[in-house]
């Protein structure tokens, strides 16, 4: 009966791989064409989206070639500080999220397994990663562009197009069994985004075409280099912020606050989408494989292991697949918590950033930082992952612990020997910790001096009874030494178990201080903390916003119907300053052109002479001045502008 039992099992896989390799369906689209020819309708509507693109500055090139400020550079999405369309760029990267995470498993999508020499193969990963990039950049391009019309019609094709191929892949040739049912389950999000991108793409089609109907909405406002949540900032930073309500839930005070202030940019709510879809496939692929690697393991097992140890042998595997297994669903709510930890921390630091308060140092060049932004998507999802393999493997190590040390000597009947052996590892702890508690209760009643103050809080940091002080830390320095050898083995285990568990938090150096550029994942965090800071500070931009309103106002001012009202309005005025100079003739030594103090005297008093005469007689007689009046007149408008 012993041996019958794993022969049955080990014909059973037999069996099982000989069926699965009988049963061959041949697929009538094969997903690895068609992401490669999918690059030549993504070149075509890029090419079409360029045309459509105004290009702002004039080049050499266009001298030659007569593009009249045709074909510009077409911008996927803005990383930097962008607010708008951000859910709907979030779905164009939850689309591309399946085949993102198909770059990692090469061998087993066969989609880029190309043939290439060993040293090549970084070379072929990164022409992969393009390929992918071309593949969905339409995406982008369709919801940035300023042509709605076309960007939204040529979008929602592709985005069909995308989403049937996708569809058929998924359900041709496929038995609803429990690993198919895993498989089937894997590209539902990117499934779900692309239905999405859809009806983005109908509904501002739609939209726009109903706009053109009314001129003043057809053309669509640009995003405001000032946001309406900075905005609110620069008004609670003047006025002050608003007070911290101590009354509110549990929720919203412990796990998330709204604030008007703040606002997610578009790069974070990229990353975000990217890493929940790509760890979901990653859940899958976990549960599908795992138990596919069992059974080979328990297949090497029956072959290599005597057969009189095949029961204990595949307890153990059992024990083992049952570890891994519930293992998975904490490592996943972990890292879906550290996802949503992200958010919270990068709004944190913001904040931080803005009011000056920020701990954050960086010594890096410009160069560096700004490429350390750019890596910063990739570098998360990939950390994201790792982080979740390590905490997989750190909740199984857990699991086993439990199940070997209590577990399985208490179905055995050695409870009372794991008891006492727990007693024994307990009375140790207690004894260590209670001499740090009597060293520390020593020092504060026995050895620091008094307050100086009563109202202080401590006692200062100034040793009395120097001798009592002296024979203490001579008897507790032998076993300072017993008690180092075991924190050194517990920081040990604390290094390892806290650097497996916050690997996926790359907003915190895993390195000790001074040693943080060596962390390229903090690099990466830092370098995009400090790039959105310099381009999303509310009080630079605020000074930007005022700049551009005057110099737009000045522009206004020096337009020519602003230029020919200033003329109009300028010779109206001179007219109004003749007639009154005319009838008040006394007035013109009291004009600013006009003083006469650097004169000499006889001419001033000739001059106040004609003056006082043209007066007098244009007051009395109230008739127009003869010739030689107006001579004299002019005489004097001549010497008074001299």
């Amino acid at each position: 009966m012993m041996e019958s039992a794993p022969t049955s099992r080990l014909l059973a896989n037999t069996n099982d791989t000989i069926h699965s390799s009988a049963d061959i369906c041949l697929k009538s689209i094969r997903m690895d064409l068609f992401v490669h020819f999918s690059i030549i309708p993504a070149v075509v509507i890029t090419v079409l989206l360029s045309y459509v693109q105004h290009r702002a500055s004039h080049l050499k090139t266009t001298d030659k070639l007569p593009l009249s400020k045709k074909f510009g550079i077409v911008v996927p999405v803005n990383f930097i500080n962008s607010y708008s369309n951000r859910w709907s760029f979030g779905a164009a990267c939850g689309a591309t999220a399946t085949t993102v995470f198909l770059l990692f498993f090469d061998e087993y999508s066969n989609y880029f397994n190309f043939i290439a020499p060993p040293w090549a193969k970084a070379l072929v990963y990164l022409l992969s990663a393009l390929e992918v990039a071309m593949d969905y950049y339409p995406f982008f391009a369709c919801l940035s562009t300023g042509n709605r019309i076309l960007g939204s019609s040529l979008g929602f094709c592709y985005a069909v197009c995308w989403f049937c191929v996708q569809l058929a892949d998924i359900f041709e040739c496929q038995k609803l069994t429990q690993a198919s049912t895993i498989l089937l389950l894997t590209p539902v999000p990117s499934l779900v985004c692309c239905l999405f991108l859809i009806g983005r793409f109908l509904h501002i089609l739609v939209g726009t075409i109903l706009a053109l109907r009314r001129p003043e909405e057809t053309q669509e406002q640009e995003e405001p280099l000032l946001p309406k949540h900075l905005t609110h900032y620069l008004k609670y930073l003047l006025k002050g912020f608003p007070e911290i309500d101590t009354k509110r839930c549990w929720l919203k005070q412990k796990i998330y606050t709204f604030d008007p202030s703040f606002k997610f940019p578009t790069r974070i709510i990229v990353t975000a989408v990217l890493c929940l879809i790509c760890l979901y496939n990653f859940f899958l692929v976990d549960l599908f494989v795992s138990p596919k690697a069992v059974k080979g393991l328990e297949h090497w097992a029956l072959i290599t292991i005597n057969l009189s140890y095949a029961n204990q042998t595949i307890w153990v595997l059992n024990v083992l697949k049952e570890s891994w297994f519930y293992a998975t669903f904490p490592a996943a709510f972990t890292s879906v918590v550290y996802i949503l930890h992200l958010l919270s921390c990068y709004r944190k630091q913001m904040k931080k950033l803005y009011k000056g308060t920020s701990d954050i140092s960086c010594q890096n060049k410009p160069p560096v930082i700004l490429a350390a932004s750019i890596r910063y998507t990739g570098n998360q999802i990939a950390y994201l992952l790792w982080g979740y393999f390590l905490l997989h493997i750190l909740f199984f190590l857990i699991s086993l612990m439990i199940t070997f040390w209590f577990i399985m000597p208490i179905r055995e009947g050695r409870g009372m020997v794991i008891l006492q052996g727990l007693g024994y590892t307990v009375l140790g702890i207690v004894i260590m910790v209670g001499v740090i508690v009597i060293q520390i209760l020593a020092s504060q009643f026995l050895f620091l001096q008094d307050k100086i103050n009563p109202n202080d809080k401590s006692k200062p940091l100034a040793i009395n009874n120097r001798r009592a002080f002296q024979n203490f830390s001579y008897f507790f320095m032998f076993y300072s030494a017993i008690l180092g050898f075991g924190a050194c083995l517990i920081r040990i285990m604390l290094n390892v178990f806290l650097g497996s568990w916050l690997l996926a938090r790359i907003d915190r150096p895993l390195f000790p201080r001074g040693y943080e550029g060596a962390d390229m994942g903090y690099s990466t965090w830092i370098g995009m903390l400090l790039v959105d800071f310099h381009h999303t500070n509310p009080v630079a931009l605020s000074f930007c916003h005022l700049l551009l309103h005057d110099l737009s106002t000045s522009k206004q001012r020096t337009s020519p119907d602003v230029l020919h009202d200033c003329k109009k309005k300028q010779r109206r005025t001179k007219w109004h300053l003749v007639y009154t100079l005319i009838n008040n003739p006394v007035l013109i030594l009291s004009r600013k052109k006009h003083n006469c103090s650097s004169c000499s005297l006889p001419l001033r008093q000739e001059m106040l002479k004609r003056v006082r005469i043209c007066a007098v007689r244009s007051c009395c007689h109230k008739q127009a001045p003869s010739d030689n009046e107006m001579v004299a007149s002019t005489r004097t408008d001549s010497l008074g502008e001299q």
